[in-house]
């Protein structure tokens, strides 16, 4: 699904006129998908008896623009709804029926468009309003959306000062304050997703039609909360035209559902262990035990016809107590160059051998002089000719190939590696802080000059291509971000790389990439509908893989 800058966006809805869905039709579908994605908080959910609308107070910010009709149909949901709720009304310059910039004149919902409100340029109303914040379950922010490209300044600037830090005092009382945002915060740039000024920071924001870019950009992600999309009537022959032009340009994209349940593996009835392919991971060095582990497991679960863990035994007879189901490849302690040559070569004569589908290098392998030289070794191995399989590389598997002078001339292209900002920082001998402010372009620009394609990890994690696709998560999760997670996310990987590998005469390493990284958040998304965002473990993940792929499979999203 496309990612939109604010021209797109408005030129969409052009073509969506021209087909014969106006302006006031569109606004009438936001609103209804802002209502749908409030009320499906389970704290405002009118079919949970202890929902905090049924007599609470609601504040509902509209400007003068299509955003604050949104939010006006919003009110008059709500109000719908919630008939004991106070639902108040704050405008910020109100729109004007007349007006054809402002509130559309033959606005269905006429409740909605004749609704009363206080104009927030009058103190008395500037002043209840602060005071309704210390009450209030929810605030609708209607007040900009997209399109803003200047500062916010002024006494709007004010306004949203003001919710924020009604907001921040609020967060941990048992009742918090609760700001749903309407198609962007407002104050928060559509296109670059940097903060003009000041912005409302979010708990949920309904971005609407189509997603915008500037909300997965890193610095968007403290503004805008969960991002769902609100589905506001476009045509669907203009949305599929709009795809199709996006992958013949290889414009930004978010990963659906619906493209997931496209191409995961299918699982034939006659199908056996060697349908799905055999991996070979490479891990385990005695300070990181829990690393082969979760690599191993998380492949297995994501249907791997057969894994075989490369270790020397120490790790081996450790990791053994927890995993059954796989095999093992026992290497020499590798301890010196001369043993690495030998673990080496022994590994690549075993994958030959063994006809692996699949490598996994990396993951708790150790960073010393030794296991340099077990890379090296590997990596000379094919410059010479030997044809390993497609590989994912991860963790140890970057530090070592960093202190390998132009190793991305020697390794053989086309296959996956998983930095987080600092091991990419590294890889590209730059500085986090520079991975961070344009992720899409630090990621384009280490596939395109390492030939490979590259998963930023991180907040709305990227996936680049050599040939310019990109392809974005939709979801971030706080629960994921905890020790292990990202071995998790290389076993998924690998353990896909391995069934398409056999099920394919043409492997796209950069759609498996895409696969991984979806079904590894909804894994997380499972875990954390359960127990939350905090203290969840990177082995409570390896259980929600198979359910995950069940879910997505059933209709269940992250969008």
């Amino acid at each position: 699904m496309k990612l939109v800058t604010s021209a797109e966006m408005k030129e969409i809805e052009g073509q969506s006129e021209d087909a014969g869905v106006t302006t006031t039709e569109l606004m009438l579908n936001a609103g209804v998908s802002v209502y749908e994605a409030i009320v499906l908080q389970p704290k405002f959910d009118p079919d949970n008896k202890e929902n905090e609308l049924t007599d609470g107070l609601v504040l509902v910010l509209a400007g003068s623009g299509n955003n604050g009709g949104d939010a006006m149909v919003v009110a008059a949901l709500l109000e719908k709804t919630f008939p004991e709720a106070e639902i108040k009304i704050y405008f910020h310059k109100r729109p004007r029926p007349e007006d054809p910039l402002g509130f559309p004149e033959k606005l269905t919902y006429t409740e909605a468009e004749e609704q009363d409100g206080q104009d927030l340029a009058e103190p008395i109303a500037s002043q209840a309003f602060e005071l309704d914040l210390t009450e209030a379950a929810l605030v609708v922010d209607g007040l900009l959306g997209a399109g803003l490209s200047r500062e916010v300044a002024g006494d709007l600037a004010q306004i949203i000062d003001t919710i924020n830090k009604a907001r921040t005092q609020r967060q941990y009382n048992p009742t918090p304050l609760f700001v749903a945002a309407i198609d962007v915060p407002s104050g928060l740039s559509t296109d670059t997703g940097a903060v003009l000024g000041t912005a409302i920071q979010a708990d949920l924001t309904v971005t609407l039609g189509l997603p915008k870019r500037g909300l997965y950009q890193y610095q968007a992600a403290a503004y805008t909360g969960r991002i769902v999309l609100g589905d506001i009537g476009l045509p669907k022959s203009l949305l599929t035209e709009v795809a199709e032009r996006a992958e013949k340009e290889k414009s930004p994209a978010l990963i659906t559902a619906e493209w997931v349940r496209c191409h995961l593996p299918l699982r034939p009835l006659t199908g056996h262990k060697g349908t799905f392919g055999k991996l070979m991971v490479l891990s385990g060095a005695k300070e990181y035990l829990g690393a082969p582990y979760l690599c191993t497991s998380a492949a297995m679960r994501s249907g791997a016809g057969l894994v075989t863990l490369a270790a020397p035994q120490s790790a081996i007879n450790v990791v053994a107590t927890k995993m059954s189901e796989n095999t093992y490849l026992v290497l020499p302690e590798i301890e010196s160059l001369e043993i690495a040559v030998q673990a080496a070569d022994l590994l690549a004569t075993k994958i030959k051998e063994g006809s692996y589908t699949a490598v996994l290098i990396g993951p708790g392998l150790g960073n010393d002089a030794s296991k340099l030289a077990l890379i090296e070794r590997l990596i000379e191995k094919a410059t010479a000719g030997f044809k390993y399989p497609k590989m994912v590389i991860d963790a140890d598997g970057l530090n070592l190939l960093t202190q390998i002078p132009n190793w991305f001339k020697k390794l053989p292209s086309g296959n996956i590696l998983t930095p987080h900002p600092g091991e990419l920082a590294t890889l590209r001998h730059t500085s986090i802080r520079e991975i961070e402010q344009d992720r899409f372009k630090a990621a384009q620009e280490a596939a395109q000059e390492f030939n490979q394609v590259v998963v930023l990890k991180g907040a709305y994690t990227v996936v680049a291509a050599p040939d310019g696709r990109l392809l974005l998560n939709p979801a971030a999760n706080p629960a994921m971000g905890t020790a292990g997670s990202g071995d998790v996310l290389a076993g998924i990987a690998a353990g896909l790389l391995t069934q398409l590998a056999k099920a394919k005469d043409t492997l796209d390493a950069f759609e498996v990439a895409s696969l991984a990284v979806y079904l590894h958040s909804m894994a997380g998304e499972l875990v954390s509908r359960d127990y939350g965002t905090s203290g969840p473990l990177a082995g409570d993940f390896l259980q929600a893989i198979p359910q995950a792929i069940k879910a997505i499979k059933n209709g269940d999203s992250l969008e």
